[in-house]
């Protein structure tokens, strides 16, 4: 009898929690999308885009906050689907990147970089796009992460794949600055080729930083979700053993 209740209790706690964590990552999705589409329509009332609206477009792509949250967009949607997904190689590398990414950009608006006339939103759209991109999103994405997980999920092979979304973005906007004279967060002139070169370096050091955080934090908070609601129910080593323990295990590297 005991035995048959607690299996059943663990059952239950399991059916509250993946709905309750699919339900966040909907909302996650959401936020992303939204924020995206608010961007999309001020970028119309930019100063530049009357004298060159392809230019302008291609900046607003080349945003970090705009494409880390189109990465979100993606990964959340995988996790609204399942709540516990387990991935492969490639979906793990993501999900890393998106909790690193995202911890940059929030940490991003507290520095003099948040001055600088790019970040000036001129619309009303604009002002509620940088909010949610740039504020809200990031903070949703990481407490997400840290109630409902899922845990574990970063490994030394994720944290090394993921660096190919900043790598992307600094091959990319180093290409296109040189050749257009743009570059975001810089005001005035494109700096040297030497001091890009040394910007490259900090930013894939604050990456690493940042996704060390995240890789130190998955190995020691303890498996998430354990078939209960955060806060709630056995211990880690006692929760759904035998029973689902495959979704939690530690999977590909």
């Amino acid at each position: 009898m005991g035995v048959t209740s607690a299996r059943k209790a663990r059952e239950r706690g399991r059916y509250d929690e993946v709905h309750v964590a699919a339900a966040f990552h909907g909302l996650t999705a959401l936020l992303a999308v939204v924020g995206i589409a608010l961007g999309i329509t001020a970028v119309p009332a930019a100063p530049g885009y009357a004298a060159a609206a392809a230019h302008s477009w291609w900046n607003y792509a080349s945003a970090p906050g705009v494409q880390a949250a189109l990465l979100v967009f993606v990964v959340s949607l995988t996790l609204l689907m399942d709540s516990a997904m387990a991935g492969g190689r490639l979906w793990r590398a993501a999900r890393t990147a998106t909790l690193a990414a995202m911890l940059l950009v929030f940490l991003a608006q507290f520095t003099p970089f948040r001055g600088l006339p790019d970040a000036a939103e001129m619309t009303v759209a604009g002002v509620m796009a940088d909010r949610l991109l740039l504020y809200a999103l990031p903070v949703v994405v990481v407490t997400g992460w840290l109630i409902f997980g899922p845990r574990p999920r970063i490994s030394r092979g994720a944290a090394t794949l993921g660096l190919v979304f900043p790598g992307f973005w600094l091959l990319w906007t180093g290409l296109r600055g040189a050749v257009t004279g743009w570059l975001p967060f810089v005001a005035g002139p494109v700096p040297a080729a030497g001091q890009l070169l040394m910007m490259g370096i900090g930013l894939i050091l604050l990456w690493l930083g940042a996704t060390m955080v995240f890789l130190l934090l998955d190995a020691s908070m303890g498996r998430e979700p354990d078939g209960y609601l955060p806060g709630l129910g056995p211990p880690d080593s006692a929760a759904g053993q035998g029973s689902d323990g495959v979704p939690f295990s530690a999977g590909a590297e």
